[in-house]
């Protein structure tokens, strides 16, 4: 057996370069608190860790998009955020390039009206110089006058690079850069953008959920759980040694209890191909008995999915799948050869924890404020209706050809395209610009100083943080609904109950944890969790196959057999997938009710026209057209 029991937390530094983003920060999140400190040199570092570990956090911190509780952070010897010295630079003047998962076009821009966004206010010239070193260097040339809707996903993703690199950023922050993109053509990409980031020689983090997206782009990788960093270093030595169970199962390396050898706590790690498997003990020293969950077949080879007290995974070649006729259900025994293991002498504890316990004062705090926003929000509707709320007459009269631009959450797609149309029949002048996307991408452009007269938001946390920065003065519930699981039609993988997401082998995909919908998930495990067992969130989450930043991507997966189930709205169940998927409860105990918040900003260009449209959405034919499309609203 390779031993490397003295090296295998490995933090490495870079060496021999200079140091451009050097930062120490601390920022108490709901269940943690992140505390990192870091220094980067010309290279990319990519942060993996589980679903809200602070990866994206850590992002919006150095963007100055958040405020950390305390700490510094400061890019090629400029000061951006000293909490001691009371200094803290905005996010448009820290000279950093920030490119979001979904790439976030403006849809109503062309290519090169979205390129030139960041730098409108500089000189012409200038401005034009920019453009065209952006545009060459990515191969853009072509695509101008095109539209966002009419751009492949890789096209898109140069296009979100071009406006990112047009500013001069000093750093580059991608976060999910590739997860946007069809598998189809994601290799491409990848390797593309990592010739890129060779040629733009800047520092550059990139948040993953892809250990071949972390292995190709980045120079070292930084492995996250719970706001600090638990193993860090070249692919190559975090695969060979993983510092946890979760290291080991992102980089698809099995990690078990060593045989009892001697009286150390020992673990060994070794590879799936590396592995055999019988029906019969060999009596082997490394051979570990286990029940076959699930197989898959990939080309000329099938992967076994065991588990006994842990989890791992064999490959065998299709013949000897064949042969041997080796099916789920069956225990089999794994074995594995003297040097094609690794010996790790302690494991790195994962502070993730599968048990709502320790959150439990925290989540009812926010439940108590969540509810009082509601409440306050239903008083605010039941006033406004006395005074014409639910009778709505428009007292805005506008020219022709006037612009209402509106940011609205992609869940709210349905409805919010029926209210525009049914408020453009009585302003026959008004042109409704609208951005669908997720909440915090939309979130993001208004901190930037995006131009918009209305946002639906489908996360109550970002309309606080909106009003806490005086983006925006108030908010207003507008309407409710929950979620569903949903499997295909044929239902392979036998889910009939939330507990099977967490019993049965099953390839399950959700949204990643910064949207909504991700959120609310994972809030859904942590609440069966205390009638399922301390271990069902872990469970659950050690099935995902997928993380994607929309319920539509979840959706599409589903629908098209790539995964067995996943987690939605049920008001995204339409037509389209009606016939494809089948609807399964979540209990009311376990379920998260998901709303809707409207808002004008405060710098809405036409507060007037604006205020004029958020009184239509609450008012009872607003409120009627949510409800067509299943949901609940306070204003029946």
């Amino acid at each position: 057996m390779i031993n490397e029991c003295s090296t295998q937390f490995r933090q490495a530094k870079p060496k021999g370069v200079l140091i451009l983003l050097s930062f120490t920060l601390k920022k108490r999140l709901r269940d943690f608190t992140l505390e990192l400190s870091g220094q980067v040199g010309i290279e990319t570092i990519a942060l993996i860790g589980h679903s809200g570990c602070g990866k994206t956090t850590l992002l919006r911190l150095l963007a100055g998009l958040d405020t950390p509780d305390e700490g510094s952070i400061s890019l090629d010897d400029k000061v951006l955020f000293d909490s001691s010295a009371q200094i803290n630079d905005p996010a448009e003047v820290r000279e950093m390039g920030y490119v979001l998962q979904n790439y976030a076009l403006f849809p109503h821009l062309s290519v090169l009206d979205n390129i030139a966004y960041g730098i409108v206010k500089l000189d012409p010239a200038e401005r034009e110089k920019r453009i065209q070193e952006a545009v060459r260097l990515l191969g853009l040339q072509k695509l101008l006058d095109q539209m966002p809707a009419k751009l492949s996903g890789g096209e898109q993703q140069r296009v979100a690079l071009a406006r990112a690199l047009v500013i001069r950023p000093k750093l580059l922050l991608l976060d999910e850069p590739l997860s946007a993109l069809d598998i189809s053509i994601r290799s491409r990409v990848r390797t593309e953008l990592k010739q890129l980031l060779k040629q733009l020689a800047i520092p550059t983090l990139i948040v993953t959920h892809d250990f071949e997206d972390a292995r190709v782009l980045a120079d070292r990788i930084a492995v996250m759980d719970r706001g600090v960093i638990i193993q860090s270093g070249s692919a190559e030595e975090i695969a060979q040694y993983p510092a946890n169970a979760f290291v080991a199962q992102f980089i698809g390396t099995n990690l078990l209890p060593a045989p009892k050898m001697d009286t150390r706590q020992t673990w060994t790690a070794f590879d799936p191909w590396r592995a055999r498997v019988s029906r019969l003990a060999q009596d082997s020293p490394y051979e570990w008995k286990g029940q076959i969950q699930d197989i898959s077949r990939f080309g000329g080879f099938a992967r076994l999915y065991l588990t006994a007290e842990q989890s791992w995974m064999v490959d065998v070649s299709i013949d000897e799948l064949d042969r041997n006729r080796y099916e789920p259900g069956e225990w089999v025994y794994t074995q594995v050869d003297e040097a094609d293991s690794r010996e790790i002498c302690s494991l790195q504890q994962s502070e993730q924890s599968d048990s709502p316990a320790e959150s439990t004062s925290v989540d009812r705090k926010r439940s108590g404020t969540w509810k009082r926003a509601v409440v306050w929000s239903a008083v605010m509707l039941a006033v406004l209706s006395t005074i014409g709320t639910g009778f709505y007459k428009s007292r805005v009269k506008q020219p022709p050809g006037t612009s209402l631009p509106v940011f609205i959450a992609a869940n709210a797609t349905g409805p919010a395209t029926e209210l525009f149309a049914l408020y453009k029949q009585k302003h026959p002048g008004v042109d409704i610009e609208a951005t669908f996307a997720g909440t915090q991408i939309l979130r993001t452009q208004i901190e930037q100083g995006a131009k918009v007269d209305f946002f639906l938001s489908a996360d109550l946390a970002n309309m606080q943080a909106l009003q806490d920065k005086g983006v925006i003065n108030r908010y207003d519930l507008v309407s409710n609904s929950h979620e569903v699981i949903v499997v295909p039609k044929e239902n392979s993988a036998a889910i009939h109950s939330l507990q099977d997401l967490g019993s049965k082998p099953v390839r399950l995909v959700i949204g990643v944890d910064t949207v909504p919908i991700g959120k609310y998930t994972r809030q859904i495990f942590t609440n069966a969790s205390a009638d399922y067992g301390s271990n069902f969130q872990g469970q659950v989450l050690s099935h995902v196959v997928s993380y994607e930043t929309d319920v539509k991507q979840v959706l599409q997966k589903v629908a098209a057999t790539e995964a067995q189930a996943g987690i939605v709205y049920n008001t995204d169940v339409s037509s389209t997938f009606a016939d494809k998927v089948t609807e399964i409860d979540i209990p009311d105990a376990y379920n998260v009710k998901a709303a809707n918040y409207i808002a004008v900003p405060t710098n809405a260009p036409d507060q007037k026209l604006a205020l004029d449209f958020l009184n239509f959405v609450q008012s009872a034919e607003g409120q009627a057209v949510f409800r067509k499309f299943g949901y609940d609203t306070p204003v029946q």
